[in-house]
């Protein structure tokens, strides 16, 4: 391995000596220079299978070498045992309830009943429709046959009183069709499911967190790639009748945050368990909007025929399915405002809400430490966007690159202050009415106000609360490929990239 430093800012790097003489360009100050040449052979020997990724990712990336036989990481039961005796001390007291905790609860429920009243209402549209279309054909229809001109005429009469029958009919079919539209799953996304037994102390750190903030435990918790963490139901629509909750842990928070904050994105997540009845309601919200959002814009086999018909029929009988289709776009329009309406209304509880998770991760965690978490989430984020840029490089070499949230920590350390001021200003300028989360901003400041000391202060490495932590990365890796690429890799297969 070459070690160098920025010629600018000096920030150090080391890298393969396969990219001696390259231009890079430094992840921190963006200064481009070109990396030296080994100062003598033991740093020359340094690297190791060159000829396995040269070229495959950026300089600035560590060398790869074979993961199947990297050697377990797992810590001592005196070191683990330690480390939880310290964390069974931090948890002492409760998180404090909202005091509008009641009304708050009322409202989420009058916000679930008016998305449900959206899907009755637009019933009502259809029948109104179709009592029109009967009025017409019965009453209005017999009229104007009655003054049916003779000759030529008697054809063109007859094209424009039978045009609002069959506009009206298409219209009515096309805006039944919705209501016993089958939603198009999507494709299963694995995750890997944690034991008990395999993970006691996530589970006791878990359960820890679930007595403060007063919430349910969950049922299962999961692993994947995602900077992030979610609370949702097990079994979908089924559970929402009982406490059946699911955790979802995204494996780059294990590998780059600290205990601390880890611990205050899970308390978040227990903040929406423990809002039980609104996280329920946002459930059956998301799910009428995905239905309103795929009627509105999929298009399927009905409107591939009617726009044949109009291309290719007789002009007078293409003159009439244009009304039709004219008709079509207007049944589309009301489905797009009730959309727009059940999005805009669901928008304004969901941002309460995450208001509400902040508290349990500001009076968990501490308020003064919200902010560092938020920067450490956004230096992941970015993060992420390298080693997905690196895995794809990867793989157009025909190299599969593991540890991916170790690779995602990695290139965290390397973002600069001004990538993170240009992802707040994004944020910032993309936050409105319609967003589903205040600004980043905004939720800082609301944190700050709560003014709370917090209860958890332990700032050691996260990942030391799992037993098996490689093994983690191996499989977060090997699902990653699977669900975004639908490459099936085996483990021995990948390479990982030694930043040490």
């Amino acid at each position: 391995m070459i070690a160098f430093a920025c010629p600018k800012c000096q920030h150090r790097y080391r890298v393969p000596v396969a990219n001696a003489g390259r231009v890079a360009a430094c992840k921190k100050c963006e200064h481009k220079f070109r990396i030296p040449k080994p100062k003598s052979e033991n740093e020359s020997q340094e690297q190791s299978s060159p000829s396995r990724t040269s070229g495959a990712v950026p300089a600035t990336v560590p060398q790869a070498k074979n993961e199947g036989k990297r050697a377990s990481t797992e810590q001592p039961a005196s070191t683990a045992e330690t480390l939880m005796e310290q964390i069974r001390k931090e948890f002492e007291g409760k998180v404090p309830r909202n005091l509008f905790n009641i009304g708050y609860r009322i409202s989420l429920l009058a916000v679930a009943f008016l998305m449900l009243l959206l899907p009755v209402l637009y019933l009502s549209v259809i029948a109104g429709a179709g009592i029109g279309l009967y009025y017409y054909f019965t009453e209005v229809m017999p009229g104007l046959m009655e003054t049916l001109p003779r000759g030529r005429g008697a054809v063109f009469a007859m094209m424009i009183y039978v045009t609002p029958i069959v506009g009206g009919l298409i219209m009515i079919v096309f805006m039944i069709k919705p209501v016993f539209f089958t939603l198009v799953p999507e494709r299963a996304q694995r995750k890997r499911s944690l034991t008990k037994a395999s993970e006691p102390d996530l589970f006791e750190l878990v359960d820890h967190i679930c007595g403060v903030t007063r919430s349910p435990k969950p049922k299962r918790i999961d692993i994947d790639y995602d900077v992030n963490a979610s609370a949702s139901l097990r079994n979908g629509f089924w559970s929402l009748f009982r406490q059946d909750l699911v955790l979802t842990i995204g494996a780059p928070l294990i590998a780059g945050m600290n205990l601390r904050q880890l611990t205050g994105v899970l308390a978040h997540e227990f903040g929406h368990f423990a809002q039980g009845g609104g996280m329920k309601s946002v459930y059956v919200i998301r799910m009428i909007n995905s239905w309103f959002a795929r009627v509105v814009y999929q298009r399927d086999q009905l409107d591939e025929q009617l726009d044949s018909a109009i291309e290719n029929g007789d002009w007078r009988i293409s003159m009439i399915l244009l009304v039709g289709k004219l008709f079509v776009y207007l049944s589309r329009m009301i489905l797009w405002l009730f959309m727009m309406i059940a999005h805009a209304v669901s928008c304004i509880m969901m941002q309460q809400m995450e208001y509400d998770a902040d508290r349990y991760e500001a009076f968990v965690s501490g308020s003064d430490y919200f902010a560092e978490t938020h920067k450490r989430i956004l230096q992941l984020s970015l993060g992420q966007q390298g080693t997905i840029k690196a895995v794809i490089e990867g793989l157009e070499s025909r190299h599969l690159l593991g540890d991916l949230p170790k690779l995602t920590s990695s290139f965290a350390e390397q973002v600069s202050a001004r990538d993170l001021q240009k992802m707040d200003k994004a944020n910032e300028e993309s936050t409105g009415l319609l967003s589903t989360h205040p600004s980043h901003t905004s939720r800082i400041k609301a944190a700050k106000k709560l003014n709370a000391p917090g209860m958890f202060h332990i700032e050691r490495p996260a990942r030391e609360v799992f037993r098996n932590f490689e093994g983690l990365c191996q499989g977060a890796s090997v699902d990653f490929y699977r669900n975004e690429f639908g490459v099936l890799v085996k483990p021995e297969q990948l390479v990982s990239w030694d930043d040490e």
